[in-house]
């Protein structure tokens, strides 16, 4: 039966016509140089990053940087941050842990990583999403954004390690979504959990997870039990993880939790009552979200979900809940430092590219040249301001003078705080606070710093960074008075005054006004 039948294949397949077979290899061909363009624009975007970032890797690190550097360096694991403490989850010290083994250039480092992979994470989601051509628009965009120093993308600030798993928890989503695979939920519910123990403002993949499964479940009965369940282990296995280290480290989990969520409800009453208004506050974000081209990006977003999601109910809540998320996490942060805008580049470059690939292409490069016009004129300002300036060349400064005349014994005291002085300094700060709304916050803060500089064990470096009487914490000049005991004026760097200890040998009132 099979002998019969193969001489009539034979005919058949000589009889395929030519342009048939012409056509197949045309396809092949189209699919081989569309892979190669791929992979040539996002080499372009990589790129792009790298020589944006590239004058700013050997700027001296800022406060949260060389904050969380010093702790990482004294943190041996086996206690909540060891002798200081810190409002921030423990994946990001962990991070950092690892990074600062380079010292500041491997902080520097750990942000280029980091950029590079969140480039390649949201190129890789606007291509599930939306097709080759989104996935190209999403990484220049990406590229131009993470390598922006009007947001602070150029250093290695906690929101751009933060974003990296939370791009990679949306892009489970679509993939379980588009592949029926109930582990793609799983992992997705891991990385967002991961990006909460990064930066726990990161709650954007989260409320999209949660969103994803309980409208597929409405609208799809076959996932309607698993991929819940899916979900809510997947969350669980990194939260497994935190809770056998806090039973190692003697942690009780409230504790935890003030530190991670507590702090930050205490530090709103805090900002609350000072003199500069919420909405002024809210105003320092303004001009680098315009100046980038982030606010463009982000209302293309919401062009982008409203034409290219809504046939797609799943899909339409998931990405609309990340990106919805993500302007809450923004906007309640209370500080508002420039840095916070990164938690809106993963969805705005992802969603505002699915819709500019639906228009002609025209249009799509016109939109893409008036973002990529304004982000490289925001980049260039910087390049210029950077050419006549060194950013925290004074904190390097003090620090290099006190590890230049300290012992090795010596501690050292930033008021109110300036950690990067002590990371620069090379020597143990004595004082569990690293920032000043730390001090302003915490109830046993003041009585505390009081207490410890009236004591034998008092630091033996002092850098009046603030005034006593900043924010009214000094209001009966106690502080001072106490300082003007025990201290005397070892120098004047960069127009700060250093003291030391009346009781430690130091080169009394040297000025080295000039600053790198």
């Amino acid at each position: 039966m099979s002998g019969s039948n193969r001489p009539t294949l034979v005919r058949a397949a000589a009889a395929t016509p030519p342009a048939l077979a012409q056509r197949v290899r045309l396809d092949r061909l189209s699919a081989v140089l569309e892979r190669s363009a791929a992979r040539w624009t996002l080499g372009g975007c990589l790129l792009i990053v790298v020589l944006m970032r590239m004058p700013w890797l050997s700027a001296p690190l800022g406060r949260d940087e060389g904050g969380i550097a010093l702790l990482a360096q004294h943190w041996g694991g086996g206690s909540l941050y060891g002798d200081y403490w810190l409002d921030r989850p423990p994946l990001l010290i962990l991070l950092f842990k690892l990074a600062v083994l380079g010292g500041a250039d491997g902080v520097r480092a750990l942000g280029m990583v980091a950029a590079l992979a969140l480039v390649i994470a949201i190129a890789l989601l606007a291509r599930l999403l939306a097709g080759p051509r989104a996935a190209v628009i999403a990484g220049l965009l990406a590229a131009l954004l993470t390598g922006s120093s009007a947001i602070g993308a150029v250093y290695t600030p906690g929101e751009l390690l933060a974003a990296v798993p939370s791009t990679l928890s949306v892009l489970c989503l679509v993939h379980a979504h588009r592949s029926r695979r109930t582990g793609a939920v799983v992992a997705a519910g891991a990385l967002a959990v991961t990006a909460v123990l990064v930066k726990q403002s990161f709650l954007d993949a989260g409320f999209a997870g949660v969103v994803f499964v309980l409208v597929s479940a409405l609208a799809e009965r076959d996932v309607r039990i698993r991929w819940p369940v899916a979900y809510a282990l997947g969350t669980a296995l990194p939260l497994l993880v935190v809770l056998a280290w806090l039973a190692v480290a003697g942690v009780s989990l409230s504790y935890f939790a003030y530190t991670m969520f507590g702090f930050r409800i205490d530090l709103l009453h805090t900002l609350s009552s000072t003199d500069l208004p919420l909405v002024a506050r809210m105003r320092q974000l303004e001009d680098p979200a315009w100046n980038t081209g982030l606010t463009l990006v982000v209302a293309g977003a919401v062009v982008g979900a409203l034409s290219g999601l809504r046939r797609d109910r799943v899909l339409f809540a998931t990405l609309a809940a990340w990106l919805t998320a993500g302007v809450v996490g923004v906007l309640c942060g209370g500080s508002y430092f420039v840095h916070y805008l990164i938690e809106l580049v993963p969805a705005g470059c992802v969603l505002a590219a699915a819709g500019l690939a639906l228009v002609p292409a025209p249009i799509s490069a016109a939109a893409l040249a008036i973002v990529a016009y304004m982000a490289l004129g925001s980049a260039d300002e910087g390049f210029r301001w950077l050419d006549n300036h060194t950013p925290h060349h004074r904190e390097r400064a003090i620090g290099d003078y006190i590890r230049e005349h300290a012992t090795p014994r010596d501690t050292v005291y930033v008021m109110y705080a300036r950690p990067n002085i002590v990371y620069y300094a090379g020597r143990r700060q004595p004082y569990p606070y690293l920032w000043s709304l730390m001090v302003r916050v915490r109830p046993d803060a003041r009585p505390r710093l009081r207490r410890l500089l009236a004591s034998p064990e008092r630091p033996t470096w002092l850098v009046r960074w603030h005034h006593p009487s900043s924010w009214e914490l000094d209001p009966r000049h106690t502080l001072a008075r106490t300082v003007d005991r025990g201290y005397r004026l070892a120098a004047t760097v960069c127009n700060v005054p250093v003291y030391v200890r009346r009781d430690a040998a130091a080169p009394p009132g040297v000025d080295i006004g000039r600053c790198p």
